[in-house]
């Protein structure tokens, strides 16, 4: 039986090109020359994947892809964009659009993206329970973090993960691939940083033997090595600049040239990448490619630094706790008040990965069955000690830094809704705004 294809595109020399490039390709194709005739013809034609324009009167392409949303969630939508409109398009992938393809649409990509789409909406549906189980925490931040992933999960798009060192960016990308439809297949890492500068293209691509000195046998890369699952590329912001065209057209086009070969090799891969670099910041510099930018950051989650969530650092604690202990074969011990104090109150400049680190040194220490201060590291019970003794009244002195955290925790308990905050303050909610603006507070 062959797929379905609806068609949304307000030019009509266009709508026949595309027509009967996806006609001569065994695809059965709906038009539809606006947003709300393509609605209308949705329901009633019932496509496997949707193709629409974005710039559209009177109905344009976003509210094509919410009444997607809203009644077909399951159903791919692409949108077409002209390239001025990129970054509307990728706000699009932000809301579930599956990808998108600038004008003038090249034909192979579009028949490649749209076989992909319809591959992955052919696999059964994921199981959600336990798909999250090793993204610790249930702090507002960490809630939001677990929505974006299922969320981005469920589509083909590329997916960059921010985050400082230790908070949990792998785990993440894992959590990813294990929600998505390529859950079956590899999950396959690279470490941008850690591999040398003159063999990241070989790691990547692969190589044909005799391709540089050393190449005795032909290597398949990690892209090939990931095919019909997930690859992910760690520390993604040392990728040497030379490097990030062929990235960029690989990531594009699906497909790859091994090192020492003209061969073009087809892979189906989502692709996953991280950093801990800001890499706007790099694109200003010209040390990171804008287009590359772009295209793997089709949607992005952003891992909180543990100082950002410390609602989840007795969840943390408790989690290592019970897992060293068993893995070192101990009662599980509890913990100390004090030393949750400790723990809260502490900066964590390495977070997650340092309250790891220092849990399992204080299950390895314990012999009382009780976690105490003696068994952390001496930074941070020194630290909770100056906090008790040194900063108590300079902290009740900063009296800027008590308004911002009582703004703070009016509008957290209020949801954000200043009307009700103000109130709460006893405070007009002009008074609230301009409190607002001088600090700097947004939501």
């Amino acid at each position: 039986m062959r797929h379905k294809i609806l068609l949304i595109e307000d030019e009509k020399k266009l709508v026949r090109i595309l027509k009967l490039v996806l006609e001569d390709n065994g695809y059965q194709v709906k038009e539809a020359y606006d947003g709300q005739q393509g609605i209308d013809v949705w329901t009633q034609f019932k496509p496997d994947l949707v193709i629409t324009d974005l710039k559209m009167h009177p109905v344009d392409g976003m509210e094509v892809l919410k009444f997607s949303r809203l009644n077909f969630p399951d159903i791919p939508l692409i949108i077409l964009t002209a390239f001025g409109s990129i970054e509307t398009a990728v706000s699009a992938m932000k809301f579930g659009a599956f990808d998108f393809l600038a004008k003038p649409v090249d034909h192979g990509n579009l028949l490649e993206v749209v076989d992909y789409a319809l591959m992955l909406s052919k696999e059964q549906p994921r199981n959600e329970p336990d798909l999250l189980e090793n993204l610790i925490g249930s702090s507002n931040k960490m809630e939001q973090v677990k929505k974006d992933i299922l969320l981005f999960a469920s589509t083909g798009s590329s997916v960059l993960i921010n985050g400082e060192s230790g908070t949990g960016k792998e785990i993440a990308a894992r959590a990813i691939h294990k929600a998505s439809k390529m859950k079956n297949g590899p999950f396959v890492k690279v470490n941008c940083a850690a591999i040398p500068r003159e063999l990241i293209e070989s790691e990547l691509f692969g190589h044909k033997k005799g391709a540089f000195t050393g190449a005795l046998q032909d290597r398949k890369g990690a892209f090939v090595n990931a095919d019909k699952g997930t690859l992910f590329l760690d520390e993604i912001g040392d990728l040497p600049l030379e490097l990030q065209p062929k990235l960029l057209h690989a990531v594009e086009v699906k497909t790859v040239t091994p090192v020492g070969s003209n061969s073009l090799i087809p892979v189906t891969v989502k692709i996953l990448s991280a950093t801990n670099l800001n890499l706007e910041t790099m694109i200003d510099e010209s040390k990171f490619r804008a287009d590359l930018y772009y295209r793997l950051n089709t949607v992005s989650v952003n891992m909180p630094a543990l100082r950002e969530k410390k609602d989840d650092i007795k969840e943390l604690a408790l989690f290592f706790i019970e897992h060293y202990s068993t893995e070192f074969q101990k009662a599980i011990p509890q913990i100390d008040d004090a030393v949750l104090e400790a723990l809260i109150h502490y900066k964590w400049p390495g977070n997650v990965r340092e309250l790891k680190n220092v849990m399992e040194r204080a299950v390895l220490m314990c012999d009382k069955g009780l976690i105490s201060l003696d068994n952390l590291p001496e930074a941070i019970a020194e630290h909770k000690k100056h906090l008790q003794d040194d900063n108590i009244e300079e902290k009740h002195l900063d009296m800027a830094a008590q308004e911002q955290s009582l703004l703070h925790k009016a509008l957290e308990q209020c949801s954000w809704n200043q009307s009700k905050a103000a109130k709460i303050l006893g405070i007009t909610r002009s008074a609230l705004r301009y409190r607002l603006q001088k600090y700097g507070i947004k939501k």
